[in-house]
């Protein structure tokens, strides 16, 4: 097992969006030749792929890794054990600390390393921390918007697009750009007031940030909320429609690609929410 760890002067929020950020991810491990198994957005969800390579037919860090964690906690690749044991295994985890973010980098090799096959995990483990914290600076300097995941009895509310035409039609959560002088938190409730015609409590955030490069570079943040009267009916004041989604529909909404980031936080905000 191999280790590095670094601290990072930054939320831990916007040090997972980088730590998921898929050309980051391609950068840090450029000495296993990495690309991606397409599809593949911006930012590494669960059950995306990452094959690793060229190598010798023997090399031990090449091969199909899946995605099997990408949320505010950390990162885990993994591949299938196949005939090695232990299966090999990248895991990045994150902790608030008083410096901001520590970030712990392990790689799990499967069997003996050679030489040059540990030549190349020390290079990923000294790189890919690098290529986090320096992605991880450019964002923070980033204006934000913020995204709200209103949540009642296990269901969570999405809106339909009305426009501009290239968005018509995609599920995206309600929310909006934080304005000079306000907080997140009320930068939530105002646009939820404005979209939605409701008055929202905020109970905290949620998931890891996403850049929105098409929006003139913003970083999005989310925020869980309820309603503050559950009586109260959610209405489209500018969207085309509104929708409550259970968790187990959520994946067929056809999200934005921005939003489609967060629906596996999205999924687990509501289990914890419905407990």
């Amino acid at each position: 097992m191999l280790v590095r760890t670094l601290s990072i002067d930054a939320p831990v929020r916007t040090v997972a969006a980088a730590a998921r950020h898929t050309c980051t991810v391609l950068t840090g491990f450029a000495a296993l030749r990495p690309s991606p198994a397409p599809p593949v957005g911006e930012l590494l969800v669960p059950g995306d792929g990452l094959v690793l390579g060229p190598g010798g037919a023997r090399d031990s860090t090449r091969g199909s890794f899946a995605v099997l964690r990408a949320d505010e906690r950390g990162v885990l690749l993994a591949r299938p054990d196949g005939d090695r044991c232990p299966p090999a295994e990248f895991e990045v985890t994150l902790t608030e600390s008083a410096a901001g973010t520590s970030v712990t980098v392990t790689a799990r090799p499967a069997g003996e390393l050679g030489g040059a096959e540990l030549a190349r995990l020390e290079e990923v483990l000294d790189g890919y921390p690098v290529a986090v914290r320096e992605i991880t600076a450019e964002w923070c300097a980033r204006p934000v918007v913020v995204a709200a995941a209103i949540v009642d009895e296990g269901r969570l509310l999405a809106q339909q697009r009305r426009r501009p035409a290239r968005h018509a039609g995609g599920w995206e959560l309600p929310g909006g750009r934080v304005e000079a002088g306000e907080t997140e938190e009320e930068a939530v409730v105002r646009e939820c007031r404005e979209e939605l015609a409701v008055d929202v409590r905020v109970l905290r955030g949620f998931g890891t940030d996403v850049p929105v490069a098409a929006d003139r570079g913003m970083l999005l943040r989310g925020y869980l909320a309820r309603l503050r009267d559950r009586s109260s009916t959610p209405r489209p004041v500018e969207h085309r429609a509104v929708r409550w989604v259970g968790a187990d529909r959520l994946h067929e909404l056809e999200w934005l690609e921005t939003d489609r980031s967060l629906v596996d936080s999205m999924r687990s905000a509501l289990g914890e929410t419905s407990r």
